[in-house]
């Protein structure tokens, strides 16, 4: 088979795309909103405004440099190799630690239906499990990732339109009203904080730029797949996450660990509430296996950025899967806690920061890359502009976590290029 028949079309990109963002997010997201009440629906409005902004970002940048080896190289090429290495270092922490989340709304889901497996330690192993088996599916090649992933898509669709549609007969005005702002501080105080979850639900919509060397014909493909990925999650988002909050109130769901199949039960019966369960947790296991994909790239985008040995990029992308798989599994065990939610809640959270630092540093390079068009220059400082405005409205512990991140990522390049390997001599 030729290289270009073993890359991803604009179908399969957009699974990609899509996949990654209709998981985890759309599954146990509503145990983080919780948190605040039903006024989330304004954060809705907020970060899907966020997420265009940032995927027209990256669609631009597809056309833009279709055949560059991804964002990381785009990022380089403008500001030099070290913005290129912390752009993949970065993209490699938020995919280990987010990854963590997806694999803990597996687990989620799976608990509701195997409720022995509840506690710390059950919960652990089956994380472990499930992590290593969406491991193994990535050893078998991107198209395996692409084709198993898109067909949990639609597996996992079946679950979120029959809550955004069938749920809405069940919506309860006062259930909604009863929990608006469970936080009762003013809106203008909280909704920054709202954004930040909310945007978890849209992380991936770079992943085509990201994969851009595995895509076919990216200069057309990137933006067909982004702006379609970000419209299709954006629907099932705030069609199903806000029937839910006028199903049950925000106290009930904060405390549960699979939100849609508890509301699936309450609504139409229990048997429908295990058929639910099943759907998300394969659902999430199909967006786990494309974040270890994307995360499998971006770590060998970076290893190469500092003149490592590298094989070719088939051999690559599945060494790094199994790199990226031992650290999940050592943060995994790190982060074991008895809540699943809690647990999801701050793993979203730092995930969140860290993508939007890439996604300023995109920004950056857009503008300076699009120099010769006055659209690309703005709409670039526009997101570096909006994600600063994001991390820099967080509490202080998030900002020096976040800026701790960046700063180790920095330390990391002269680091590696110290202690890599001499250069071969050619022969002759």
């Amino acid at each position: 088979m030729s290289d270009s028949g073993k890359k991803l079309g604009p179908g399969l990109a957009t699974f990609l795309v899509a996949g990654n963002m209709i998981g985890s997010g759309v599954y146990l997201l509503p145990v983080s909103l919780a948190a605040f009440g039903s006024i989330s629906i304004f954060g809705w409005i907020g970060g899907l405004a966020a997420a265009l902004v940032f995927a027209g970002v990256f669609a631009w940048i597809g056309v833009m440099r279709p055949n560059t080896g991804g964002l990381s190289q785009t990022v380089e090429e403008a500001y030099g190799p070290v913005s290129g290495f912390v752009t993949g270092a970065l993209y490699w922490v938020q995919g280990a630690v987010g990854n963590i989340a997806i694999a803990l709304a597996v687990t989620g889901y799976v608990e509701a239906l195997v409720p022995g497996l509840r506690g710390v330690v059950a919960n652990t192993v089956c994380t472990l499990v499930v992590t290593w088996l969406l491991v193994g599916v990535n050893l078998l090649g991107v198209r395996r990732v692409s084709l198993f992933e898109g067909a949990t898509l639609v597996i996992g669709l079946v679950p979120v339109i029959l809550i955004g549609t069938a749920g809405w007969l069940f919506f309860d005005p006062h259930v909604f009203t009863a929990s608006w702002n469970v936080t009762g501080k003013p809106t203008f105080v909280i909704l920054p904080k709202i954004i930040v979850p909310v945007l978890w639900a849209f992380i991936g919509l770079e992943c085509a730029c990201v994969a851009s060397p595995v895509v076919e014909n990216p200069r057309r493909n990137v933006p067909i797949a982004t702006f379609s990925g970000v419209a299709l999650a954006a629907f099932v988002y705030i069609a199903a996450c806000t029937a839910v909050t006028g199903i049950l109130p925000a106290a009930a769901i904060a405390k549960s660990p699979a939100p849609f199949a508890d509301v699936a039960t309450h609504i139409l019966g229990p048997a429908v509430g295990v058929i639910i369960a099943v759907c998300a947790a394969l659902k999430s296991g199909g967006a786990l296996g494309g974040w270890i994909l994307l995360t499998a790239e971006a770590g060998r985008q970076s290893t190469a950025m500092v003149g490592r040995p590298q094989p070719d990029v088939a051999r690559g992308q599945r060494l790094h899967a199994v790199i990226c798989g031992i650290v999940m599994s050592v943060l995994i065990v790190v982060t074991a806690s008895p809540s699943i939610g809690a647990q999801f809640s701050t793993v979203i959270d730092a995930t969140v920061l860290v993508t939007v630092s890439v996604y300023i540093l995109a920004g950056a390079a857009l503008a300076r890359l699009g120099r010769g068009s006055w659209k690309a220059v703005g709409l670039g400082g526009a997101a570096a502009v909006l994600g600063l405005v994001i991390i820099l409205t967080q509490d202080l512990p998030s900002i020096l976590t976040t800026l701790g991140v960046v700063a180790l990522c920095l330390l990391a390049y002269p680091l590696l290029r110290m202690f890599r390997p001499p250069a071969a001599v050619p022969a002759g």
